[in-house]
């Protein structure tokens, strides 16, 4: 019996067997270290060095992505103003790619409210515990930094990159604050009412 030629598994066996693809180890990546020196900055500091830690990486990101974010912004209204039906495709459009994204991004979310809440929870144990605990916070510390280590880890067995990885922890708090931006500062709507004579 004769097989008939099947092009996808002739490339894909060819690719296979001439194109081998390297992957630097994600673990040894300058932004791995960087996101555990980052977390170790936060974990053995006070409530004021990590609120300003904090802040430094809510303004490096809306410095990087502000910019980006009025381009996108004209250009979408833009479109919207002159051809109004896209209003409705676009929506349902980026709808579907954030649905995408938060199911795609749930370890990385885990991984994201480990970095900043336990480093919280450990300024708050130093702060109600007496100084003679020092040796158990440090402890606790040097634990917690292993434990974003392998975290780390097991998002690098699942595709993650260390550089992609290391850009979304810290753009977490630029995200949480642009989800809480629009439902508290911005005017209401005022309704008018016509008086008749």
């Amino acid at each position: 019996m004769k097989q008939s030629f099947d092009p996808e598994h002739f490339f894909k066996t060819l690719l296979q067997k001439n194109v081998t693809v390297t992957r630097k180890q994600q673990n040894q990546t300058i932004w791995h270290w960087l996101l555990l020196v980052l977390f170790g900055l936060l974990a053995i500091g006070n409530v004021t060095q990590q609120v300003v830690l904090i802040a430094l990486f809510t303004v490096i990101v809306a410095l990087v992505k502000g910019p980006l974010m009025i381009i996108w912004g004209v250009i979408y209204s833009a479109l919207i103003a002159f051809f109004p039906p896209f209003a409705l495709i676009l929506s349902l459009l980026f709808f579907f790619i954030n649905l995408g994204a938060v199911v795609k991004s749930w370890r990385i979310s885990l991984t994201s409210a480990y970095f900043y809440l336990l480093p919280i929870a450990i300024s708050l144990l130093k702060h109600y515990w007496q100084p003679s605990h020092s040796l158990a916070i440090a402890a606790l510390v040097v634990l917690s930094i292993l434990g974003l280590h392998v975290l780390l880890e097991w998002l690098y067995t699942h595709d993650s990159l260390s550089r992609m990885l290391a850009w979304r922890i810290i753009s977490a708090p630029y995200a949480l604050i642009l989800l809480l931006i629009p439902n508290r500062w911005l005017p209401k709507k005022r309704s008018y009412k016509i008086k008749r004579k």
